[in-house]
């Protein structure tokens, strides 16, 4: 190291060690407040009127208006309108087989769905067919339509007992 880089150097570490060892500020000296400012009060409140909206029911809406007032004096019915307004003006189209829902064709596995699979000794499931819940194991029968053909962690295997038979593997949340 040449010396101008160790001047700088100890220059540089001086100032570092200079600037550690200094006190800290002196503390602030009292605050000191005139009798004026103590004795003040503040100005007298003014009041702004607001008008008060109370709730009242609109026929067909529902719940009421969330940001009304909900108690007080009963504020004057909405005036009802004299002819009663058409909900939908389109015609009934029907829809083609297979599309919408009054062309879709029903099979035996619509309402049947996997709502659970509790692991304990082997798998056991729970399986809704047509809103009613049953609890089975592998070889067990679902109602009188199905047989359970598997389960596993996430899924149960169902197999068709009538003419023609079926199988199809329903999965959690799907």
């Amino acid at each position: 190291m040449n010396r101008t880089s160790f001047a700088i150097f100890a220059a540089g570490a001086a100032l570092a060690i200079a600037a550690c060892s200094s006190q800290p500020p002196p503390p602030p000296l009292p605050v000191t407040v005139s009798q004026s400012l103590v004795t003040a009060t503040p100005p007298p409140p003014v009041s702004t009127p607001v008008p008060v909206q109370h709730a009242h029911q609109v026929p067909g809406a529902g719940r009421p208006d969330p940001f009304v007032v909900l108690y007080g004096p009963a504020a004057a019915a909405a005036p009802t309108p004299s002819k009663p307004v058409a909900v939908s003006t389109f015609p009934s189209i029907p829809s083609l087989p297979g599309f919408g829902p009054g062309g879709q064709a029903h099979t035996i596995w619509d309402g049947v769905a996997l709502t659970g699979v509790v692991r304990g000794q082997g798998y056991t499931a729970i399986v809704a067919v047509n809103d009613q819940s049953y609890i089975v194991r592998q070889g067990d029968s679902v109602g009188s339509l199905f047989r359970v053909a598997a389960i596993g962690p996430d899924f149960v295997t169902l197999v068709y007992t009538g003419s023609p038979a079926a199988e199809r593997t329903f999965t959690l949340g799907g």
